[in-house]
């Protein structure tokens, strides 16, 4: 189903700044851990809680992040070998910084690197787990679209799930324990909660807005990267959403948003069904994130300037509110699904 008619759009004006998409963090380390942490708040004291201490030995609040730490290994060009490379940049990582932690990271991503098949102009594929980029013109997430697969954000949920179910995961997102399903588990259902990490705007050069999947052929000089080729004065717009504002930290997660959390509706299904759902809520709460922004015209560095509407940030913010605390809801739900007694 379409939704085209629903995303409004006006020119802008064009800037060139260098793009890194390596320094994405979705939601940031603060937007995952307060998910992270009002999730702890709701299944405390259950049969969940306790599967959560014997496998992680860890809140969920500190686990939240170690998804996107586990960026910080790289791999030598030279030698092949995976070492983690990350000590010291992030104060949420530190507590992954030792000799044994670092060699956990390092083998999840040389285990994932390359076995789904990265095209020339895709991440490696631990990366691609944390998101889909279905595009605006769509309401739903389904597979076979230009930005979904079977080891995005929808497929690497479930297959955390699966093993912590007893199962096995798939080729394509190989995790080694229900340890390790549950730390990436954590930081997953934050990221599928994240507008600009399951829709995209794609954009030809002239920064009008296209439907890759109308098009005869898949043009991937269309894609923005999450966002991250998308610029607001100099800001990626990508990491303006990652930035929660002050009262979603968690340092200030109170009574108030524990009972937002706990008010949250159950999903109904099989829980191998409920990441798609999520997804496709996500994709219908999104209108914020690109109605009414306009683009200019693509610039050298393959940017496109963006032009926001009044009162953008202010409905950001107010989105952010509620994804986060869905995201806590719903990882409490799942655990508690998954470990019901």
């Amino acid at each position: 189903m379409s939704k085209g008619s629903r995303h409004l759009f006006r020119p802008g004006i064009a800037i060139g700044v260098l793009l890194s998409c390596a320094g994405a963090r979705a939601w940031g380390p603060d937007g995952h851990e307060t998910t992270g942490k009002l999730a702890d708040a709701l299944i405390a004291g259950s049969p969940a809680a306790t599967q959560v201490r014997k496998l992680i030995g860890m809140s969920l609040q500190q686990a939240s992040v170690w998804a996107d730490c586990a960026k910080g290994v790289v791999k030598d060009k030279t030698t092949g070998k995976f070492a983690y490379k990350g000590a010291g940049n992030f104060p949420e990582c530190k507590p992954f910084e030792t000799p044994q932690e670092e060699a956990r990271m390092a083998a999840f991503v040389s285990r994932n690197w390359t076995q789904c098949d990265p095209k020339s102009w895709e991440e490696t594929c631990h990366r691609q787990y944390h998101y889909a980029d279905v595009a605006i013109q769509h309401d739903h997430y389904q597979g076979g679209l230009a930005g979904t697969s079977d080891h995005d954000i929808v497929g690497s949920i479930n297959a955390a799930i699966t093993v912590l179910k007893g199962g096995h995961s798939p080729a394509s997102i190989h995790l080694a324990s229900k340890r390790e399903a549950l730390l990436v588990l954590s930081h997953y259902v934050g990221d599928i909660h994240q507008p600009l990490h399951v829709e995209a705007v794609y954009l030809n050069p002239q920064g009008q807005p296209v439907d890759p999947d109308q098009a005869a052929t898949f043009d991937p000089a269309t894609r923005t990267v999450g966002g991250n080729s998308i610029f607001d004065h100099g800001e990626k717009l990508h990491a303006e959403w990652d930035q929660v504002p002050l009262q979603l930290t968690p340092s200030h997660v109170d009574a108030n948003e524990v009972a937002r959390a706990r008010a949250v509706a159950p999903t109904a299904g099989d829980p191998l069904t409920w990441s798609a759902q999520w997804a496709t809520d996500t994709i219908q709460s999104a209108d914020a994130a690109f109605s009414g922004v306009g683009f200019a015209p693509e610039d050298t560095h393959h940017h496109w300037q963006a032009s926001l509407p009044d009162g953008y940030a202010a409905s950001r913010a107010a989105l952010q509110r509620t994804q986060v605390v869905k995201g806590g809801a719903r990882l409490a739900q799942l655990l508690q699904a998954i470990w019901p007694r």
